[in-house]
């Protein structure tokens, strides 16, 4: 009986033991899904608002000023170390705007809170500054992607352009929506030139000379293998509008003044058929606007399109209240189309 007894117990632990592991066994989904939760990386892909916000550990105002020498002046190779120490004070934040004279250079930088913070170099010493700019969502911008290293180049340049006050000054800022350029401006304001990212100087370009007309139609037409219209005038400078990648939307890009190219876009389905800008021909336009002028200064308005409905494009030409035209050599068509 006793041993009975102690069988049955047996067994019945037996029972309670499988019956505890059987419960205790562990779901393959949930186990995945505690898996998940124990990696950092996968909880926050799973939970965007459980990852911090970013953070920067900017130096405490007691630290001010530092000192940072250059063999060189500011704008005689010095810029480029001095603009790149002053984003490294600044934790390598975006950078909102560069200023660079020959005596100071400024950095403003963009916290991850949206707030602004600066600092300048002088004489050896960088300091915090007050910030002459507030983030209203301008673009950003990693100094070391412009050549700080030409500065003395590019303030000759601006000379040579009629910047000539007291103090010359390079920028590089935001100018238009999204797009950042670099400017060399002087205190008094006399002129502005823009410089591209390269450190090439903007023409301003003119309406009459086959180099200028070239030029100006190379940098509206781009890499368009098709256009609407093309045109030039002293009011609007060079534009053509192009068919965009998206349906019912025309894309326009323009050329102004001493400024680079910039594009725009604007909701509407042109009436124009296309046409290639490989039949432009510059030499045969600056003709054309030579012919019709009334003299060496008339200002003329010219737009190619095929609004004329022929196998070509036209060119209308109007100068003063005359309206001419041209084929794509150059021919007078005005006769035939009036």
């Amino acid at each position: 009986m006793r041993s009975l007894s102690a069988l049955v117990a047996a067994c019945l632990a037996l029972a309670l033991v499988g019956c505890a592991e059987t419960a205790v066994e562990p779901d393959p989904t949930a186990s995945s899904a505690a898996t998940t939760s124990a990696s950092p990386a996968s909880s926050a892909a799973a939970s965007p608002t459980a990852s911090p916000s970013p953070t920067v550990s900017l130096p405490a105002d007691s630290e001010f000023p530092m000192t940072f020498l250059v063999a060189r002046s500011l704008i005689d190779g010095g810029a480029a170390p001095v603009i790149a120490e002053l984003h490294n004070v600044a934790q390598g934040l975006p950078v909102l705007k560069v200023d660079i004279t020959k005596d100071e250079a400024r950095l403003t930088a963009l916290t991850p809170d949206n707030q602004v913070v600066s600092y300048a170099w002088r004489d050896g010493s960088i300091t915090k500054v007050d910030s002459d700019i507030q983030y209203l969502g301008q673009a950003t911008f990693d100094p070391a992607d412009y050549p700080l290293d030409n500065v003395a180049r590019m303030f000759d340049v601006a000379d040579l352009r009629g910047v000539r006050g007291t103090t010359q000054s390079l920028q590089i800022v935001e100018y238009r929506a999204g797009e950042v350029l670099m400017t060399v401006t002087s205190r008094p304001e006399t002129s502005t030139v823009f410089f591209r990212q390269d450190g090439t100087a903007v023409a301003e370009l003119g309406f009459t000379s086959v180099a200028d007309i070239t030029a100006g139609l190379e940098e509206v037409v781009g890499d368009a293998t098709k256009v609407y219209q093309v045109g030039f005038t002293q009011a609007r400078g060079y534009w053509a509008d192009i068919p965009d990648s998206e349906d019912g939307v025309i894309l326009n890009r323009s050329r102004t003044g001493g400024l680079p190219a910039f594009e725009t876009r604007r909701s509407e389905t042109s009436a124009l058929a296309t046409f290639s800008p490989s039949l432009l021909q510059p030499a045969a336009l600056a003709k054309a606007v030579a012919l019709f002028q009334a003299s060496t200064d008339e200002p003329c308005d010219v737009v190619i399109d095929m609004s004329q409905q022929r196998y070509a494009p036209v060119a209308t030409i109007t100068c003063g209240s005359t309206v001419h035209y041209t084929d794509m050599d150059g021919r007078d068509m005005t006769d035939l189309l009036s």
